[in-house]
């Protein structure tokens, strides 16, 4: 058996029969609506210095207070501007827009995966506005006109969140996919190899920005390996949500 070969072996055992990561994630409003409001506070109070509401607060009613919020964090752009360079600030403007637009369909009951674009949207306003990234990004990352929280969509959002800070962090060395070149979470699964392993080799003296930023990486390998191994898209979310606190460690 080849070396490659014996750790994927490996991987599918430990994956398989292990109960980590714990507790199993969930795919669903308050977690949708929860991953915004945490992907919200890693860059929206320090850029705009606009309080983001607590866990509990958005708990109460998801879909309501993400429109709600996301309604202050434009209305205060509109008021006072973006410094962004380039075509960064225009495209930044249109993907927060676009997150806006699409919190208040999830608020007027058009479905969950609404907060999914929405989600995607900030991930991206965030590299234009906040880091200055001036590519272009889809609008969405459903690839069609029917909004739908399924593997594809999911392996879009995680693509562009890795997109916006891996190569940047990591040098040129890790190769960003393409938009669909990930068909399956097994793909996925084994992109977020070569990312982790990428970062071993870039921090092995940790400060504890850097132990945290790690730590969130594995969740994300581990979350990633139990939905490339079929436990289910949840996984792939909860991927996403461990990436989206990894590049707020070593971003």
């Amino acid at each position: 058996m080849t070396e490659t070969a014996s750790t994927y072996t490996a991987d599918a055992i430990a994956t398989g029969m292990s109960t980590y990561p714990h507790p199993k994630p969930h795919l669903d409003k308050g977690a949708l609506a929860e991953a915004v409001r945490v992907q919200l506070r890693t860059w929206v109070t320090a850029e705009f210095e606009i309080t983001i509401p607590t866990s509990e607060m958005v708990t109460a009613v998801p879909a309501e207070s993400i429109a709600w919020l996301l309604g202050e964090i434009t209305e205060h752009v509109h008021l006072h501007g973006v410094e962004a360079d380039g075509d960064a600030e225009a495209w930044g403007l249109a993907h927060l827009f676009n997150a806006h637009a699409d919190g208040l369909y999830a608020a007027h009951g058009r479905g969950d995966a609404y907060l999914l674009g929405a989600l995607y949207s900030l991930i991206a306003a965030r590299a234009h506005l906040r880091d200055g990234h001036e590519g272009r990004f889809e609008l969405d990352p459903f690839g069609g006109d029917r909004h739908t929280i399924n593997e594809k969509a999911l392996i879009e959002t995680v693509r562009v969140q890795l997109t916006t800070w891996v190569p940047d962090t990591f040098g040129t060395i890790v190769q960003i996919p393409e938009r669909w070149e990930m068909r399956h979470a097994a793909d996925l699964s084994d992109f977020l190899a070569n990312v982790i392993g990428s970062a071993k080799a870039k921090y092995g003296d940790m400060d504890d920005d850097s132990i945290r930023g790690m730590a969130h990486l594995a969740n994300a390998r581990a979350h990633g390996l139990k939905a490339g191994y079929g436990h289910g898209d949840p996984h792939l979310f909860a991927a996403l949500n461990s990436l989206i606190l990894a590049a707020a460690n070593l971003a």
